[in-house]
């Protein structure tokens, strides 16, 4: 693979990996706005993040395991079309009721990506070069959460709602067709001979390995941090401390740019299981000291630099487990991928849905710190595992 074959190839990786991002980053300045636009409730938006996330869950745990079967070309390129023909739905929605069945299904669409550009990589590196090329991926797949809630707060001050997902169905026509210069990445050889319903059991083979089990798991815990803080920092910035949407769009892509600067630090880490332990226990830390500054009316400044740290630690962790499980799970790599991707955004759906009942600082300090208590305490397990079982260099 050329210089540029192989820039082109990391660039889409690394915005199909941003799916997650493009889908509840873009509009979350307009969460606040949006309960007026469709005369409904906080707890009618706060469902249409929940259930796009429920979708990107779900969508990888079907698309995954049938890409080990079919292979990741035509899994990815039916996902893309998906993707496009949501969002100009969303565009077009009328109430809220069809607005969140189509966040949903833009969803589903967008999780072939975000599982795919994981397998992807592992059908053609392995090692130290996998985790490489993984940090690179998510240092690219950073770029989305910066770009996104400044582009979502800049449109909200020129123009609707329905123009965010306008930007995201041409966002969607580009990736389609970055998506169809990539080859099929996995061999005829190398695919699964089981049955297109046989093909689930292979989840079997993930659950029984107990290192690639606690890393996915550990990824779970951490990004209930992560997404009860996505969905409840308009709240907390926008109403609490009275900042506008370009403001809040501005703290938004600062820590959203911490997250990429973990994942490049990630990659210096002499052994990976280290920087998932650092990452669990150091945010477990931070999170405690944020849930008490947030609850106590600490200054803005002082409850925005707690959150750059806490995503700097997500960031470092992310690639590291990544690049464990994958290699861990190598014949198995696209339903191992489905479970790492999909089961933070089960676990992510169910804590933002609790942002919707009482207080928003009182439920984000509180499941932060549940997160941060369980990412630690499973990043110390996986690492258990990981030194009995795995290979001594990781």
């Amino acid at each position: 693979m050329d210089k540029l074959n192989r820039i082109l190839f990391l660039i889409t990786l690394g915005g199909l990996s941003a799916f997650g991002p493009f889908v509840t980053d873009m509009y979350l300045p307009a969460l606040p706005s949006l309960s007026k636009a469709f005369s409904t409730s906080q707890f009618w938006i706060q469902t249409s993040m929940s259930v796009c996330m429920i979708g990107l869950a779900a969508g990888q745990i079907v698309i995954g395991p049938l890409s080990d079967k079919f292979g990741r070309r035509i899994p990815l390129l039916i996902s893309m079309w998906m993707f496009v023909v949501a969002s100009v739905a969303c565009v077009f929605a009328t109430n809220i009721y069809f607005f969140v069945a189509m966040r949903f299904f833009q969803g589903i669409a967008g999780a072939g990506g975000i599982v795919l550009s994981r397998s992807i990589p592992s059908d053609n590196y392995s090692g130290m070069e996998l985790a490489k090329f993984l940090a690179l991926v998510a240092a690219v797949h950073s770029i989305a959460p910066v770009a996104a809630p400044i582009a979502g707060g800049i449109t909200l001050t020129f123009a609707s709602w329905r123009f965010v997902f306008v930007i995201l169905s041409v966002l969607g026509v580009f990736l389609l067709l970055l998506s169809y210069r990539l080859g099929e990445s996995l061999e005829e050889s190398r695919r699964s001979k089981l049955s297109a319903l046989a093909i689930f059991k292979l989840y079997k083979n993930v659950f029984l390995d107990k290192v690639a089990l606690y890393y996915i798991l550990q990824q779970g815990a951490m990004a209930i941090i992560l997404f009860v803080y996505i969905s409840s920092s308009p709240y907390i910035f926008q109403e609490i401390y009275g900042l506008n949407a370009i403001s809040f769009s501005g703290i938004f892509a600062l820590n959203a740019a911490g997250i990429g600067l973990g994942a490049m630090l990630s990659s210096k880490f002499r052994r990976r299981r280290t920087a998932v332990v650092f990452s669990g226990v150091g945010a477990f830390a931070v999170a405690l000291v944020e849930a008490f500054v947030v609850c106590g009316g600490a200054d803005v400044v002082v409850v925005e630099s707690l959150l750059f740290i806490m995503m700097c630690l997500f960031g470092v962790a992310a690639p590291a487990a990544a690049a464990i499980v994958l290699d861990s799970q190598r014949k198995n790599a696209g339903t191992a991928a489905a479970l790492l991707g999909s089961l933070p955004f089960f676990l992510g759906s169910i804590a933002v849905s609790l942002t919707g009942f009482g207080s928003v600082k009182h439920a984000f300090a509180m499941t932060i710190i549940v997160g941060g208590f369980l990412g630690a305490a499973l990043s110390l397990i996986a690492r258990h595992y990981q030194k009995k079982f795995g290979p001594s260099t990781i």
